[in-house]
């Protein structure tokens, strides 16, 4: 088992914010499309303008590095990632969603323009993520740029983060498996996308892909139960966004199953699992490792 590295370790948030600024410029150069109208434009660099952690990215990156494939190469797919992931928080802040009006300590999109500007800009950003991902892989390796469109269909569709928003709003059952299955779908399932974009990028063995999806599933968990602990013990203006709204809105989570000490050793455990499926890749894992304790950590 891998201990704990210094989750403080400046180097790390030196390192992660050095991806961040680079993200961003390459997603605001190379993501909007000519002919789209002004205000839509407007309403989708206001929502990228508000930051975020940019975990999903980060993931497709480094774990494309794994396999030695080059930020120049991977970039496109974690733009795709991204987009996907924004497209998501736009439409779950939605009065027919979860009802928000702050992200990221901003006005969520519908409050800062109108429902149906909202609507659309998720609309572009989920149906461009395509665009992306055809227009710079396909000329590249044609069957690798299939397989990232279809991993990341089934991963934002009905059978990955779109249904477990349907479970999440109207759930079949409150038991441990049923929260499993939401998690998995809602948040898990974009997460293990990210990782395994990697190991698709980097024309791996099956034993990889196994083990990006299995990192990517565990990692997954670790994010959902800290946002479970957060909507209960965050502090709101860190967290930029409104606290004890699943609690106050009756929906269930691993802390109804568990209580809040289990929850936390739960996501320690799965903090472990992660680790151990990365051990064999040497020290090309050290930015995963500390990522994987940051998503524990994070007060937002």
């Amino acid at each position: 088992m891998i201990k704990k590295l210094k989750n403080s370790n400046p180097n790390f948030i030196e390192y992660l914010n050095i991806f961040t600024n680079k993200f961003e410029s390459f997603y605001n150069q190379k993501y909007f499309i000519d002919s789209s109208p002004n205000i839509l434009k407007e309403s989708i660099q206001y929502i990228n303008s508000t930051g975020g952690k940019r975990i999903r990215p980060f993931l497709v990156c480094e774990c494309a590095k794994l396999f030695d494939i080059k930020f120049e190469i991977s970039i496109y797919a974690a733009i795709a990632i991204e987009m996907v992931h924004t497209y998501s928080l736009i439409h779950d802040d939605l009065p027919a969603m979860d009802n928000d009006d702050l992200r990221r300590g901003n006005e969520t999109l519908h409050k800062k323009y109108n429902e149906a500007i909202a609507i659309l800009s998720g609309d572009a950003l989920l149906t461009d993520s395509f665009i992306m991902l055809s227009d710079n892989y396909k000329n590249l390796d044609l069957n690798i740029c299939l397989e990232l469109i279809s991993l990341l269909s089934k991963s934002a569709g009905s059978g990955g983060m779109v249904g477990g928003q349907i479970l999440d709003l109207f759930p079949e059952n409150n038991n441990e498996k049923s929260v499993n299955t939401m998690n998995e779908m809602k948040t898990g399932a974009l997460i293990q996308c990210a990782t395994s974009f990697g190991a698709i990028l980097g024309n791996a063995p099956k034993k990889d892909h196994k083990n990006m999806y299995e990192y990517g599933s565990s990692i997954g968990k670790v994010f959902q139960i800290k946002d479970d602990l957060l909507d209960i013990q965050g502090d709101e203006k860190i967290v930029g966004k409104r606290i004890n709204k699943d609690k106050d809105n009756g929906k269930f989570s691993f802390i109804d199953l568990y209580g809040e000490e289990k929850t936390k050793k739960l996501a320690i455990e799965y903090v472990s699992q992660a680790k151990d499926i990365l051990v064999s890749y040497g020290t090309k894992n050290n930015y995963l490792i500390l990522l994987t304790d940051y998503i524990l950590d994070r007060k937002k």
